[in-house]
């Protein structure tokens, strides 16, 4: 017999049941069984959504401004990922993406129909499908803050950046899981490994 009340109590959205989509390695710790069918909200560091983008068939919309590079720098299959800069009508490009994509990660729409959201997040979860969301969102399953904590490489004047650390915090209920990453021009590390090297 389930406890529905043992899973509601670990995090039935993805911080602890095993399933979901699979994610950058730096990320594993935040979502352990990958990320469920839900909505997620990411309030930072855009690029950091790109580490939710490594499995499966993906897209990003409404973000023209995307680096390619750093998609492939957080490890997204490039064949596989599908981008929409200008979604026009942003509920209908979405539904429509979610029935073949495994996660769609896209920037805040408009102010939504409370019930255009609610069928939305139906929508993801009969699919199997998961939406992270740049910006405000209504009771996502969990938010994902990204806070730069400092930027290495300058001296008093002089030099240049060669790497950004970030700390990445999900927030889910009164659970918060985070981890230091550091972001360099070689791509995305743990800020332990990095720590010597910077």
């Amino acid at each position: 017999m389930v406890d529905v009340d043992a899973l509601v109590s670990r995090g039935v959205d993805g911080l602890e049941v095993p399933n979901g989509h699979a994610i950058h390695p730096l990320l594993q710790p935040l979502f352990p069984g990958g990320l469920m069918p839900a909505v997620y909200r990411l309030d930072g560091a855009s690029s950091v959504g790109l580490g939710l983008l490594t499995h499966g068939w993906c897209g990003v919309v409404g973000l023209p401004e995307l680096s390619v590079e750093a998609a492939r720098q957080w490890g997204v299959e490039l064949s596989r990922l599908v981008l929409v800069p200008d979604p026009g009508n942003w509920l209908e490009t979405v539904a429509t993406l979610i029935e073949g994509l495994d996660v769609v990660l896209a920037v805040a729409p408009p102010p939504l129909p409370i019930t255009a959201g609610r069928r939305l997040t139906a929508r993801l979860r009969s699919r199997g499908s998961t939406l992270v969301v740049l910006g405000p969102w209504p009771n996502p399953a969990a938010r994902i803050d990204v806070r730069t904590i400092g930027w290495r490489g300058l001296g008093q004047g002089y030099g240049c950046l060669s790497a950004q650390e970030l700390e990445v915090t999900v927030v889910r209920h009164h659970h918060n899981r985070s981890v230091r990453l550091v972001r360099t021009s070689a791509g995305v590390h743990s800020a332990k490994e990095r720590a010597d090297v910077c």
